[in-house]
């Protein structure tokens, strides 16, 4: 008899070992910051995929609390507020759990739109895809007066800068902050050891601190190969940095890059 599958103190079978073997032989350098790469790692290795995880930086929170807690209360009374990620609603609500905007929120993804229902938050998703270029669309961007953007700091303020030139009250309000992550020396090693690793990025600042991280030779080989991005604008500055071969996936979504990948070879 085959023995039943076993299942977690959740109540729930155990996934299978691996979903299928269709990466087997491939290899992936995965660039999110550090801690956000386990779920992503695993699907990739379910498929038979070796994985690299080398984080450019790692996620903390702001140092002023205080002063973030009354910037995020501020926030709530705009017309609109958008939330860039997953990781600015944790953090968002690490320091207002309470927090609740008045107006329409806007989600860049169905994660975050996720991560929001869990505190009671009902948000849109922009139609088509979830970029700034996607979230610009929205209706409620056309008549908004004063919209506020949940974000990390440093990330890309593109959204922000057209919503100003329509005439509108736009700003980010960055909730953590961003620390650089030196490039350990055993993945290294094991990125040279790979046969042909390919990298896998999904953000802008990811993208740029790369070479340096990497060291010249390790991101001219790199980029020689097959680069998977998350958007066509990552994709142009890939282009710009020397990268010969770019794919892009629908969105930053795991599942949305897993399939690019399988559909690449």
């Amino acid at each position: 008899m085959t023995p039943a599958p076993k299942r977690t103190n959740l109540g729930r079978m155990d996934a299978p070992p691996r979903d299928n073997e269709r990466l087997r032989g491939r290899g992936f350098v995965l660039t999110r910051p550090a801690g956000e790469n386990r779920a992503f790692a695993a699907a990739l290795r379910r498929r038979g995929a070796e994985v690299v995880s080398l984080a450019p930086f790692r996620v903390v929170p702001r140092r002023d609390p205080e002063v973030l807690a009354l910037a995020l209360r501020a926030a709530a009374h705009a017309d609109v507020v958008v939330a860039a990620s997953t990781l600015a609603v944790r953090h968002a609500f690490a320091v207002v759990p309470d927090w609740l905007p008045r107006g329409g929120v806007i989600a860049q993804g169905p994660a975050t739109a996720d991560a929001l229902a869990a505190h009671g938050i009902r948000a849109e998703l922009p139609a088509s895809g979830f970029r700034s270029e996607e979230v610009l669309q929205h209706p409620w961007l056309a008549q908004a007066r004063r919209v506020v953007r949940i974000t990390g700091a440093g990330g890309r303020d593109w959204l922000v800068q057209r919503l100003r030139e329509r005439g509108v009250d736009a700003a980010d309000l960055p909730v953590y902050d961003r620390v650089p992550c030196p490039a350990r020396a055993d993945r290294l090693r094991r990125i040279d050891a790979m046969a042909r690793p390919q990298l896998i990025v999904s953000s802008r600042e990811a993208l740029l601190a790369l070479p340096a991280l990497l060291g010249e030779t390790r991101w001219l080989r790199l980029a020689a190969a097959t680069v998977f991005v998350s958007s066509e604008r990552l994709a142009a500055l890939a282009r710009g940095m020397h990268c010969a071969d770019v794919v892009v996936a629908d969105s930053a979504r795991g599942l949305d890059l897993i399939a690019a990948i399988e559909r690449s070879r």
